[in-house]
Parts: structure tokens; C-alpha cells; sequence
């Protein structure tokens, strides 16, 4: 039996609900909270909406994050060849941090980490990067650190180099951010091959490309360029600006200016071009009177190399899981904020933390549903605290969060290791995304060829391994409780459908093979007929999900459930339990069978909505031409007696919340639908389907048409059609019947496409993509 239908145990059923996934909440506005003055008093009480403060009391938030730069490659860090005066004096007005970790030593994972405050592996985005024939990124049903902060009223920009999926879902304006100028991908060889055709790796602004191909030695200053009129531009209200340089990544790129500048090539001098345009950013900051009202952080995403001295003990390099493949420089500014000044913290901090952290700051609460990695370190940066404080202090907005993940330890290694240093621990990856290594405190245990333990105080140069047999054996414990969250609790990556050669629609077995499939279910019975149903619902995901129906065309007299298998393996993917029904065509029984069956299909699905996990409230149906037009007859007709039927579970409603009527007849009372039911070759499915003309069964027609059972108690209904389909599909009466009656509806209308679109990839893409948002919205 599927995964989804076998949670039985006890424990199982009482934690579906907290451990539900992706619902968008809608955040509601709070007044008069002074978020200086009232956070640790707000963060007494575990709030279960998200929490937002005023305008004005809200700060900006810059993230400055660097590409490839090492660990010891700052003034600050014990760099002698290069010159880093700001960055210097960032860190001394601030806290620099000793022992901080990017989320991979790779940047696609990295970044990703950062962006969603889980490790990449949690959200399907750990191994390699992904190069611009990649057809995966963050999945659209993540909550970004950008969306969570636009959806607080904050404007939200991305500037630089992105890098983490190349499709439209998966692109910056899609993630969150309002604004967006810089680069898709990367500079190197592997990656600017994709472009030699096309003239070289395109700069881009929102949508619109800027320059090819692009000039790596003026990428920093047009970046701080354009960061800095997103500052002026939005000085007035709270504001993210992330960062993400280009710089310090292979192939590397130095304007005139600074050429010759330092005494380490060209890597130097690229490091103090950036410090002076991290300069240029603190000034515009002060400019507007509004540095003492924002936070920085400066961060890389991964290392570089190892130490060049005696006192620069760390080794390892990019892509490794040695210190300096990894851990990287950090520093976090905000005098006027409260955030600590002059310090030097060695507590280990992952950049999952910022998602968490940056959050509080802004006085947001992260919702209920969201279970992420990052802990709230905003006690330790306003120096209230020395180390991360334990979720049971309760001392931050957002403390509590490391509580959603899963903590069910067996009894090996329940007695070993706690729920607070399991969550303080990091899990080092690989660049090809397998576990490698876990830190505690001061210890390291590396994983792979043989457990080897390393006392990071004594010894950061991983160069003798220690013997503790209790430490090695807890460290191992937390290793192996981490592999069993990540194997119940990942979650997948975005994922698009390339085109194939011919055009045809095609589901990627990849997103098949995230969902669990349950076919051939009997939901209605009639003497020795039965009607079946294939159920659709992704992995991983716990507690109750919205259901929709999918209804298949073929004149109401062929056909069947396999023929709307793709638009239902292509909803569940996206977060929704998917049926697609049979249904009795009209050669074997005569109208109203065809709706007496859908209706009861989602009658089972109420009857059986704890089985398969099922929110009941909201349930909605899609479906083309035939089933377009039962689509929108189950819309209108719930509790009309003729058409409810006796297909089982009388006692549970067949009413639905949404509706995707495609290529759907709604007004079967219309003159076309006379003339056409009158004519001996065209009119034969109407007949055959309604028992005769229009003329003839003028009542049954009545019947069987949605516009002549539209009032105000029916749910949203949003049409598609093709270009060049009948104007009657577009349901221009229906729509503004329900205009009249203050029902939600709209159209979309495919370009170029006929009546059975389905089957060419880009016309089915862009169904999914307005079914999803409509669905989404209306649903969840």
C-alpha cells in the first residue's frame, strides 16, 4: 500500500496537522508595534499568525554576499596582501564572525540555503550547480527569505548574480523580488558555452536584457550602482536589497582603477574593488539618514583556499568539506539597531540562521506551517545572550522555529543527544550533495572513508585526529538522526518539462516519482458496474492537502480517466491530492449519469478524506471540452436533487470551492446549441447525450446547463480556452452572470491554440501555470 495511505499508527495521526506543508498564510497588519522597544516582550508568546510591525519601525536589510572568497581573504580575517579598510571598519563597528558556515561549498546549494533558511538538501537544491540547460530550481511552493519579506510590505530587490534555476519559476521576480539586474548564471567556461550562439551571457534588467555578452571587470560597480538607486528609490519604507556579487568567481574581473592595486594579482585586486563599493554602500546608507535604521551583512557563499601562513591554520579548498571549503567570513553590522559592536563571535552560526534572524529584525513571524533549519540568533547579535539561545528561553520572535522539525529519536540515541545540540549542530555536504561531515561545539567528526574526529579549537587544520569515544558517538548519533529527517522530511525542487522535439506533452518521471499514486479505486457503485479513480498525492508531505477532480472530454461518449493523467500528475506535484475520474459516457446511460458520477467522486473524496489526506473544505475540479462543461455544471448544481444521483455517501456534499472549466459549453440553452443539436452529423454527441434536439428536450437541456443554475452561493470559476476554439468557450454570459452576482471568475485565452490544446507542452504548460495560481489562491 502507498505511503500515504499507511499512516495508522497513533503517533502518526496526531502530528499530520503541525506537520502540514506549503500553505501560503495571508499576513495580518498589526498596529503601533515599536519593534526596538517591544520585540523580547512580543517574543514572550508563540503567535500563531505571522507577526509584523509598523513601517517605520521596520529596518532595511542589505545582504551582501561574495562569490568564491576564502576564509582568511580580509583585512579582518588576516589578510596582509590586500587592503580592506570598510570591511575593516564594518567588522569593528559590528560582530565578526570566527566560526560561520555557508550552506555548501558550492554556489547554486549555498544560495538556495541561504534564500529558504533549510539546507539545500531539505529543498531538493544540494548537489552541483545548476548550469542553463538545468530544468530545476527552488520549487515555487518554498517561501523565499524575499517572499516573506515583500509579503510584510517590504520593496525587494536582487542584484547580481542569481544562479539558482533558469526557468521562469524559478527566477527572482518568481522568488519574491520585486526587482532584479544582473546575471542568470556564471562567467565561467562551462557555463558562457550555452551562449556562444546567442552572443555571449546576457545582463538582464526584470526581463529585458541590458547588454551581451557582459564585461566581468565592470560587473561590481554597475551592481553597487544600481543597489544604490534601489536605496534612494526606496529610503522611505523598509527595503531588502540582496546582493549577490559576481565577484570573486572564476573568471575574475578588475576595472582600470583598481588593476595593480594590491599585492595578490588579480584576486586582490578585485577584493579591494569590492571593499570600496561595500563603501559606496554605507555612504548612500548615511546619505539618506537611514543607516542607523538598517542592518548589513556581509557573507560568502563558499570558500576558496586554504591558509598562506603559519597562523592561518585551516586547509581545503572550494567544493571540499575541509574548514576552508566552507567555512567562510561573516559579518554582521547594525549599530543603530542595537546589534553588537567590536565583537568576535565564535559560536558556530550556519547561513540558514539569517532567514530566521533577518526575520525577527523586521518583526516578522514566520508561519506556522514553515519548517526550516535556521535558528533566530538575533539574542546573541544584540549581545543579550553568548550563545544561541534555546528555544525554551523564548527570548526572540522567532526562537521556537527549530521546534517544527522532527525530533522522534529511537532508543539508541535518545540518551546521547539532546533536541538543542542536535539543532545547534552543522551538517557539512559535499559539493555532489552527500553528508560528509557534523559539527558540535568544538568537535568535527568527518564521515567518509572512516569516522575521524577533530578538536577544531586544538587543532583547525584538521591534522590529528582525536580519540573520544563518547563524543565520536554522539556525533554519529546526530549524523545518522539527521539522514532520517532528510529522508522523511526533503522536499522536492522546483521542476519545468522541456519541450520535447515534437512538441508533445511530456511529465518528467522525476515528477512522478515524487508522488504517490494510488489507481483503479471503485468510488461508485451501480448493481455490477463500478467507476473508478486514480489518486495523485505528492511525497513527503504531511497533513491535509486540497483535492481537485479531473474530468476528461470525448463528447460525453469516449474517453476516459488516463486521458487528463498528465494535468493530474502535474497538480499533485504542485501540492494538491488529484483524482482523475471515470465516468458512465453516455452509450451506456443517458444524461444526468455523466454528473451524477462526478458528484460522487468528490463525495468519496470527502467520505475518504482522512485516508488520504484531504482537506475537505476546499475540493475543486478542472476539466476539457466534455469535462469542461461537467466542470462547470458540478460548480453551479450542488443540491439540485435531479443531478445529485445515488453513486454512495449521500451523507457528504458534492459542493466544490473552485472550478477550471476548459474548452467548456455553459449556456446550453443558446441558439448555437439549437441549431447544432438540430443538425444530423454535428449534433449527434448532443443527442446522443441529452436524449434529442434542443427543441425536443428543451427541459433536459435546461437541465444540464450550468448558466441556468448560477447564483451567488457558487464558487470562483476561472476559464481557459484555446485562440481558436469556438467564441462560445470563452462562457461570455456565464462570466458576466456571475460579474452580476460578485462571484469570482475570469478567462484565459491560449495563443494560437485549437480546442484540444493538452497535448503540446508550452499551450499545457501555461494551463498549469494559471490552474496552479487559480487553484493556490482559491484552495489553500
Amino acid at each position: 500500500m502507498i505511503q500515504f495511505l499507511a499512516k495508522s499508527s497513533t503517533h502518526q495521526l496526531e502530528t499530520l496537522d503541525c506537520r502540514r506543508e506549503f500553505p501560503r498564510h495571508l499576513l495580518h497588519r498589526i498596529t503601533t508595534l515599536a519593534f526596538v522597544t517591544c520585540a523580547a516582550l512580543i517574543a514572550q508568546t508563540l503567535y500563531t499568525t505571522p507577526l509584523i510591525a509598523e513601517s517605520n519601525d521596520r529596518p532595511n536589510i542589505v545582504l551582501i554576499l561574495v562569490d568564491d572568497q576564502g576564509y582568511y581573504d580580509l583585512g579582518c580575517y588576516g589578510a596582509t596582501e590586500v587592503r580592506t579598510p570598510v570591511i575593516d571598519q564594518m567588522a569593528s563597528e559590528g560582530t565578526r564572525f570566527t566560526d560561520y558556515y555557508a550552506a555548501a561549498p558550492i554556489c547554486s546549494p549555498s544560495r538556495a540555503g541561504l534564500l529558504t533558511g533549510c539546507y539545500p538538501r531539505r529543498i531538493g537544491n544540494g548537489i552541483w550547480v545548476h548550469r542553463a540547460d538545468s530544468k530545476s530550481g527552488i520549487h515555487p511552493d518554498e517561501l523565499t527569505l524575499a517572499e516573506l519579506l515583500k509579503e510584510a510590505g517590504y520593496a525587494t530587490a536582487c542584484i547580481g548574480k542569481w544562479h539558482l534555476g533558469f526557468h521562469e519559476p524559478f527566477l527572482p521576480r518568481a522568488q519574491g523580488f520585486d526587482y532584479y539586474f544582473g546575471l542568470h548564471h556564471n562567467l565561467d567556461p562551462v557555463e558562457v558555452i550555452y551562449f556562444e550562439d546567442q552572443g555571449g551571457v546576457p545582463l538582464i534588467r526584470n526581463d529585458e536584457i541590458v547588454k551581451r555578452p557582459v564585461d566581468p571587470a565592470e560587473l561590481t560597480k554597475l551592481y553597487t550602482d544600481e543597489a544604490i538607486q534601489f536605496i534612494e528609490k526606496n529610503k522611505d519604507e523598509p527595503f531588502f536589497l540582496y546582493l549577490p556579487h559576481t565577484m570573486l568567481h572564476n573568471p575574475l574581473g578588475v576595472s582600470e582603477e583598481f588593476q595593480g592595486s594590491s599585492n595578490w594579482g588579480e584576486y586582490g585586486d578585485a577584493i579591494q574593488e569590492l571593499d570600496f563599493h561595500v563603501g559606496r554602500i554605507f555612504n548612500s546608507l548615511r546619505e539618506q539618514s537611514i543607516a542607523d535604521n538598517t542592518i548589513v551583512i556581509y557573507a560568502s557563499d563558499n570558500g576558496r583556499g586554504p591558509g598562506r601562513s603559519a597562523e592561518q591554520k585551516m586547509q581545503g579548498r572550494k567544493l571540499s568539506t575541509y574548514e576552508c571549503g566552507i567555512r567562510v567570513p561573516a559579518i554582521a553590522w547594525g549599530t543603530g539597531l542595537g546589534l553588537e559592536a567590536g565583537m568576535e563571535l565564535s559560536t558556530v552560526v550556519r547561513a540558514m540562521d539569517w532567514y530566521p534572524t533577518l526575520a525577527t529584525f523586521a518583526g516578522v513571524k514566520i508561519p506556522d506551517d514553515r519548517i526550516i533549519d535556521g535558528r533566530d540568533i538575533s539574542p546573541l547579535l544584540k549581545g543579550e545572550t553568548k550563545i544561541v539561545p534555546p528555544p525554551g528561553m523564548k527570548k526572540s520572535l522567532n526562537a521556537h522555529v527549530p521546534l517544527r522539525r522532527r525530533w522522534d529519536p529511537s532508543g539508541e540515541w535518545a540518551q546521547l543527544v539532546n533536541r538543542n545540540q542536535y539543532n545547534d549542530a552543522f551538517f557539512y555536504h559535499g559539493s555532489e550533495g552527500a553528508l560528509a561531515a557534523v559539527r558540535w561545539q568544538n568537535w568535527k567528526l568527518q564521515l567518509n572513508p572512516a569516522l575521524q574526529l577533530f578538536d577544531l579549537d586544538k587543532d583547525p587544520g584538521e591534522s590529528e585526529p582525536v580519540r573520544n569515544a563518547d563524543i565520536s558517538r554522539k556525533l554519529r548519533g546526530m549524523a545518522i538522526l539527521f539522514q532520517e529527517e532528510m529522508q522523511l522530511d526533503s522536499r522536492p525542487a522546483g521542476e519545468v518539462s522541456l519541450p520535447r522535439s515534437d512538441g508533445r506533452t511530456e511529465i518528467p518521471q522525476t515528477t512522478f516519482e515524487s508522488l504517490n499514486a494510488r489507481r483503479d479505486v471503485t468510488f461508485a457503485r451501480y448493481g455490477d458496474r463500478t467507476l473508478e479513480m486514480d489518486i495523485y498525492r505528492p511525497k513527503e508531505i504531511w497533513g491535509e492537502l486540497p483535492a481537485i477532480v479531473c474530468i476528461h472530454g470525448g463528447g460525453w461518449a469516449n474517453g476516459n480517466r488516463v486521458n487528463h493523467e498528465n494535468i493530474a500528475q502535474a497538480l499533485a506535484a504542485r501540492g494538491f491530492v488529484v483524482a482523475t475520474i471515470s465516468y458512465r459516457l453516455s452509450g451506456e446511460a443517458p444524461f444526468p449519469a455523466a454528473i451524477h458520477d462526478c458528484k460522487a467522486a468528490v463525495r468519496f473524496l470527502r467520505a475518504h478524506a482522512k485516508e488520504y489526506g484531504i482537506d475537505v473544505e476546499n475540493i475543486g475540479a478542472i476539466g476539457l471540452s466534455a469535462g469542461g462543461h461537467l466542470t462547470a455544471l458540478l460548480a453551479t448544481s450542488s443540491g439540485v436533487p435531479e443531478l445529485e444521483g445515488d453513486g454512495g455517501h449521500a451523507g457528504f456534499s458534492s459542493a466544490i470551492q473552485a472550478a477550471v472549466p476548459m474548452g467548456a459549453q455553459t449556456d446550453l440553452l443558446s441558439q448555437r446549441t439549437r441549431e447544432i443539436s438540430a443538425q444530423e452529423d454535428r449534433g449527434q454527441i448532443w443527442r446522443k447525450f441529452l436524449g434529442g434536439t434542443q427543441e425536443e428536450k428543451l427541459a433536459t437541456y435546461r437541465l444540464a446547463s450550468p448558466l441556468f443554475h448560477l447564483d451567488q452561493t457558487d464558487p470562483p470559476c476561472w476559464f481557459i480556452t484555446g485562440e481558436t476554439d469556438d467564441p462560445s468557450t470563452h462562457a461570455d454570459d456565464f462570466r458576466q452572470r456571475m460579474i452580476e452576482l460578485h462571484r469570482p471568475t475570469d478567462l484565459t485565452v491560449i495563443k494560437e491554440a485549437p480546442h484540444p490544446f493538452l497535448g503540446k507542452q508550452v499551450w499545457f504548460d501555461e494551463m498549469i501555470q494559471v490552474a496552479v495560481k487559480f487553484f493556490t489562491e482559491n484552495l489553500k
